[in-house]
């Protein structure tokens, strides 16, 4: 009987193949999509891991915000005598300005000594570009940089207070991938250059690294922990090539499993479009199946034979989905190559083709399963009288137990691909709410469908509202294939537009246009009078360094020794600042702004003469600080007693400068300090003639336009959303696969509608203007509903994961929704051909045979 099964799954085939075929394309798309953003993410993983050292210059890394002390120095000098090779460097965000006073550039600067770097190997595009960078004077950097700055070898650039001169383009240096991402492309220059040039001064946010490579034999982790234990206090952190390069394969990973969730939805609408065809299938094949079961044929090898007919067409879409998957994986690092800081070697791996197989087959299997338990029910009476299918007892259990495991399947497959259980939960359960409010909308359309059209209305109208919900419609296959299409399109537009409308430049929504640093306190009121002569008024707030000593009593160093509060936190140096008010981005949690107010807690410090700060609402959290709670400052050496008045919620994604820390303006009055300026939008063309008169009254403020910044965070976000776009494309087209293949299996049902209404008088433009008002109705209905759950999907994504406000474009929303209802009526009208070109004498002969 199993050689009879195989025997009947092949000579049925030719027929399933023209019922189903059409869903495993779909199929084919989710699994080329999965397979091919997992073996994305895989090579993007063992290139960063093979190129850690490279990537960061040396087995480990030392970082801190202040200059080295003299300890950490003794620490470097007593490891170079050990046989480690050390090199040092220092970063900061800096505008560049190339010849003849153009726009200046932000980028990342790097001042290197004559080791830097100690793995990898540079190379320069002139002869000797990178051995005068070390010898002082000049810079370098990647060609693409050069060339957006429009500058060439032997041109010059001003930075800060000093010219230097262009060495040509290098390659092979080490990158900050998270700093490049925000800041912009690195330049880098030497140690002694970047002292010159003023931009080290108090108060300047850089950078300060040393870089090691450990001796043969030696463990990198093992120093790391032994460097982090002996430099906690110090506030120098110590991380290891190896796990710089997890973290940054752990970005990728977070990338891919975003893009991943669109192969998943293209994964689920071929397998709902092959539940779909199945269910049509079997319906068509009663009488057949009554046949064989009259000669003999059990019940379950008529089944078998079935199921390994859509097990077959599961893994020829899978097949196909691989082959798919594999142009992904070969094609994507090509659209992401000014993203990527490392050379992706794409390879074939076994492994990825044995999950994508397996995951399409299943899927296909599942999703068949439950319609074909049909076949099981078809007793041999059904050959004579069909009637007795449709009364026959149906086993619940096998149900029951087929929607169970494809629930499971779904949801660890949602799992695997985020690589997160709960993540898999949430996700499974998003795509299963879409779904259910899908189904209901499909619930709703047939109710009102037979009850909204009265009966006067015209013949095409009620005709074709009635196709709606006639028996062995295709309405809500069609539905959730175009909705759940229409759904991706519309989260991806909204997602786009509230990206895109926090990089806008708002000249009426308070934003600075330009941002000044590095403003010495005795340079103020020189810059002040300058920007009044300009016509650019500006804002200059005060920056003033400081550490955390003390937190109610207990030092910081013995906080983070047992965990009690983060080690970054009680490490790190804050840029406080003062003022009387709160900003446009904070809001007061609680306490009191104004001293009047205050509690008695706070009261009684104040008496003490403690200083009253106003703490960000989530630090002071993860210190464990509340209102009337007591922290000492040390600030350049003296410690300053403090009272936390007030807490704050702060809007870190603004342009505006926030802070952690802000104090009453009495209380650091003397203390050292520098400030920025907070320029609001100037007449197009002011930003050059303000940079010029900066360089004559000081070298070294910078100027920087927020555009740069802006533009930088946006190429970024512009690769990422064109990838995201054609992967939406992927699951819409996988939509319309699925709505072709739908409105396909109908048409056998429809031959007969049309052979009849031809019977009856009806004319071929009448039958295509009923079916073209059902295609409308469910082209218009279907995309309206998949965009509106788009719209909400879309902007809960952009709250919850980027904490952006959302921005619905209506305009372009309204414009898909037009274009998806037109796709779906040449959809449907390439369908109908055949429909319309049928005689009912043809019909009536199939029928009888």
């Amino acid at each position: 009987m199993r050689s009879f099964a195989l025997r009947l799954a092949a000579r049925e085939g030719r027929a399933g193949l023209r019922r189903v075929g059409m869903f495993t394309a779909a199929i084919a798309l989710g699994v080329g999509a999965l397979t091919g953003l997992h073996a994305f993410h895989q090579d993007a993983g063992d290139g960063v891991r093979s190129e850690a050292r490279q990537l960061m210059g040396g087995d480990l890394r030392l970082q801190s915000g202040a200059e080295f002390s003299d300890d950490v120095d003794q620490v470097l000098d007593s490891l170079r005598g050990e046989g480690y090779r050390v090199a040092r460097a220092i970063s900061l965000a800096s505008a560049v300005m190339p010849p003849g006073g153009g726009g200046a550039r932000l980028l990342q600067i790097n001042g290197v000594d004559e080791f830097y770097p100690l793995a990898g190997r540079v190379e320069s595009i002139e002869a000797g570009g990178w051995d005068r960078v070390l010898s002082g004077g000049w810079a370098a950097a990647d060609l693409r940089t050069l060339q957006e700055l429009g500058v060439v070898a032997g041109d010059s650039l001003s930075l800060g207070s000093v010219r230097v001169a262009v060495a040509g383009g290098v390659t092979g240096l080490p990158v900050d991938f998270g700093i490049q991402t925000v800041v912009g492309p690195p330049l880098f220059t030497s140690l002694a250059t970047l002292e010159a040039s003023g931009l080290l001064g108090f108060g300047s946010l850089a950078q300060f690294r040393a870089f090691l490579v450990v001796p043969e034999g030696e463990d990198p982790g093992r120093v790391q922990r032994i460097l982090s234990r002996r430099l906690s206090e110090e506030g120098v952190s110590v991380r290891t090539a190896q796990a710089e390069a997890e973290s940054l394969a752990e970005g990728f990973r977070s990338l891919t499993n975003f893009l991943g969730m669109v192969g998943l939805m293209a994964l689920l609408l071929g397998g709902i479009g092959v539940a779909s065809a199945v269910h049509v299938y079997v319906r068509e094949r009663i009488a057949s199946i009554a046949v064989l079961r009259c000669l003999g044929a059990p019940q379950g090898t008529v089944f078998r034979a079935y199921l390994l007919q859509a097990l077959g067409l599961g893994l020829v879409g899978s097949l196909a989905g691989v082959v798919l998957g594999l142009g992904i994986q070969f094609g994507l690092p090509r659209l992401l190559a000014d993203f990527l800081p490392f050379e992706s070697a794409p390879k074939i791996r076994v492994s990825t083709v044995g999950v994508g197989l397996l995951v399409g087959a299943w899927v296909a299997f599942l999703f068949a399963l439950l319609p074909l338990l049909r076949v099981r029910e078809i007793p041999p009476l059904a050959a004579l009288r069909l009637e007795v299918e449709e009364s026959a007892g149906r086993a619940w259990l096998p149900r029951v137990v087929g929607s169970v495991l494809l629930a499971l399947s779904f949801f660890f497959l949602s799992a695997y691909q985020v690589g997160s259980l709960r993540v898999g939960f949430v996700l499974a359960a998003a795509l299963g709410a879409v779904l259910v409010s899908l189904a209901g909308i499909t619930h709703a359309l047939r109710w009102l469908a037979r009850r909204i059209v009265p009966d006067s209305a015209p013949f095409l109208l009620r005709q074709g509202v009635a196709g709606l919900f006639r028996p062995g419609n295709q309405t809500g296959t069609v539905l959730t294939a175009l909705g759940f299409g229409a759904f991706l399109m519309g989260a991806v537009l909204v997602a786009e537009a509230g990206l895109r409308a926090g990089l806008a430049l708002d000249p009426g929504g308070g934003e600075p246009s330009l941002i000044l640093f590095d403003v010495q306190s005795d340079q103020r009121e020189g810059i002040e009078r300058l920007l009044a002569e300009a016509g650019a008024g500006t804002d200059l707030i005060p920056l003033v360094p400081a550490r955390l000593l003390e937190l109610n009593g207990v030092r910081v160093g013995d906080l983070v020794a047992d965990e009690s509060i983060p080690g970054w936190m009680g490490r790190r140096v804050y840029r406080n600042t003062w003022r009387a008010g709160l900003s446009s981005t904070e809001r007061l949690v609680s306490g009191a702004w104004d001293a009047a107010d205050d509690s008695p807690e706070v009261r009684a410090a104040v008496a003490e003469g403690l200083a009253r700060v106003s703490l960000e609402d989530e630090l002071a959290g993860s210190l464990g600080l509340g209102v009337g709670d007591r922290m000492v400052w040390d600030i350049q050496g003296r410690p300053l007693p403090a009272v936390v008045s007030s807490l704050r919620a702060v809007d870190w994604a603004s342009f505006q400068p926030n802070f952690y820390a802000v104090f009453e303006p009495a209380a650091l009055e003397g203390a050292p300090s520098t400030w920025i300026g907070l320029i609001p939008p100037v007449p197009e063309g002011a930003t050059e003639a303000l940079q010029q008169a900066l360089r004559t009254e000081a070298p070294n403020v910078s100027l920087l336009d927020v555009s740069a910044i802006r533009a930088t965070v946006e190429r970024v976000s512009t690769q990422v959303l064109r990838v995201l776009r054609a992967l939406a494309g992927f699951a819409t087209a996988g939509g319309f696969l699925v709505l072709f293949a739908s409105l396909l299996t109908g048409r056998y049902r429809r031959r007969r509608e049309s052979a009849l209404l031809k019977t009856l008088g009806a004319r071929s433009g009448t039958i295509r203007g009923v079916l073209l008002v059902e295609y409308l109705l469910l082209g218009l209905v279907g995309s309206a509903s998949g965009l509106l759950l788009g719209v909400g999907g879309g902007s809960l994504l952009l709250k919850q994961q980027f904490a952006s406000v959302p921005v619905v474009p209506w305009g372009v929303l309204g414009a898909t929704w037009g274009g998806l209802m037109l796709l779906t009526l040449l959809v449907g009208w390439s369908v109908s051909g055949p429909v319309l070109r049928e005689t009912p004498m043809a019909v009536i002969r199939d029928a009888s045979s």
